[in-house]
């Protein structure tokens, strides 16, 4: 399941609907960023600008400096100049303001990577296959090649960070790039790959560097068709397994 709220161009076009104060729309969106966790702080300046950008009246930003300060919904920030929203008033401005955000709860089915595979190891892995499966849900095949693509990376560095191997895919503190870690995987000789992974993390990354670079082109069905997916799938068990990730 996955969770869609309004942008905030469109959060600003149901603001504008209220009779509401240039204090109160800058309230406004210092909640509304500190729910999609865009900005933890803001400045009046930022605020007087974002304001404007979305087709308010440019606040006085002096004057609005004046009203942060007074106001009980703010506090002020860790940066010098910055406000944020005083979480005890947050139960407040929920009540006044969710509604103009449209939340809407997606199912995300698991048509690439069962979910279950990573539910409960890593946060990053969780979201990492939520993305991979929506994405192809949703036709957004350039986002999700990538993601194929930074999700093998991934679990090839946590083959060797499971088994305190990591300096040696390192550079400087810096892990290889993903050509000289599959290279160094397929040859290491105390990792064993099934005998199709070396193709299959090849196409794979041909796929996601496409996507991620080629500037004209756009991935097709056809270059993760059932196919590729069914040989992703299997390279991506054989990973978490390998890593401890998955018993």
């Amino acid at each position: 399941m996955v969770t869609t709220m309004a942008s905030r161009s469109e959060f600003s076009k149901r603001l504008a609907q209220q009779d509401e104060q240039h204090i109160d729309r800058a309230i406004a969106l210092l909640w509304y960023y500190h729910v999609t966790e865009e900005f933890e702080e803001r400045s009046p300046s930022d605020l007087s600008y974002d304001l404007h950008e979305d087709g308010f009246p440019k606040p006085n930003v002096t004057r609005l400096e004046k009203e942060l300060k007074k106001s009980r919904y703010t506090i002020v920030g860790r940066r010098n100049g910055t406000f944020q929203i005083d979480i005890r008033r947050l139960a407040e401005l929920d009540r006044k303001y969710r509604p103009l955000l449209n939340i809407k709860d997606v199912k995300v089915e698991d048509n690439i990577l069962p979910s279950e595979w990573v539910a409960g190891t890593r946060g990053y892995l969780e979201r990492m296959v939520l993305q991979i499966n929506g994405a192809s849900q949703f036709g957004f095949l350039d986002c999700c090649a990538v993601l194929c693509r930074r999700l093998m990376e991934s679990l090839i560095i946590e083959i060797y960070i499971s088994q305190g191997r990591q300096q040696e895919i390192q550079v400087g503190g810096v892990f290889y790039g993903l050509d000289k870690l599959i290279s160094y995987v397929v040859a290491d000789k105390k990792v064993t790959l099934g005998r199709n992974s070396h193709s299959t993390m090849n196409d794979i990354k041909l796929i996601g560097d496409t996507a991620a670079h080629d500037r004209a082109y756009i991935t097709q069905p056809v270059d993760l068709d059932d196919h590729i997916k069914a040989r992703y799938r299997r390279l991506i068990l054989e990973l978490l397994t390998i890593s401890g990730i998955k018993k």
